[in-house]
């Protein structure tokens, strides 16, 4: 028991000795010390994403091997609004393929996906984007449309209606 206080005291001795050292330099070399800490913040504007019309694909006829939603001028292509700050330039990303469930029963389905996109509400003139595209930028309304379409081989599907999902990503650059 004395050792572990003798122990105890000599800790706090060294300690304050330490201490008054550390103390001691610093008043010798006639400066004052400071500590400067910088904080920054990174503030992310959001992004608004609104789903217009899902992908409407219809039933497919006997015989048919493939579904093909053109989205730059096929009514069945899904249509989407991303809103945000008027003029600044983004850059968007996407799944290319998807797999879709078929949703009463098994059975899957894999579904590639075709993007186009334009500044104005206008699905003619609307351009096939790449999968990472850096060159796009919202109007001066803060406003970029997109159009959905994709293709998929039917040919051994089985018969039901199939679900999937469509991710993009768009943020600002």
């Amino acid at each position: 028991m004395h050792n572990l206080k003798t122990a105890g005291l000599f800790t706090a001795c060294l300690f304050l000795l330490l201490f008054s050292q550390a103390r001691a330099q610093q008043n010798d070399e006639g400066q004052n010390k400071t500590v400067s800490i910088t904080v920054s913040a990174r503030v992310i504007e959001t992004i608004e994403l609104i789903t217009i019309r899902n992908i409407q694909f219809g039933n497919a006829q006997p015989g048919q091997n493939q579904i093909n939603i053109i989205p730059t001028r096929d009514t069945r292509a899904g249509k989407m609004k991303a809103t945000g700050r008027p003029d600044a330039s983004i850059k968007v990303s996407y799944v290319r393929t998807w797999q879709l469930s078929r949703t009463d029963g098994p059975g899957k389905l894999n579904f590639r996906y075709r993007v186009a996109g334009n500044t104005k509400d206008d699905q003619s003139t609307a351009e096939l984007l790449q999968n990472d595209n850096r060159d796009l930028h919202f109007n001066s309304d803060g406003e970029y449309y997109f159009w959905i379409g994709g293709q998929a081989n039917i040919q051994n599907a089985q018969p039901g209606n199939y679900q999937g999902d469509f991710t993009i990503e768009i943020e600002y650059i």
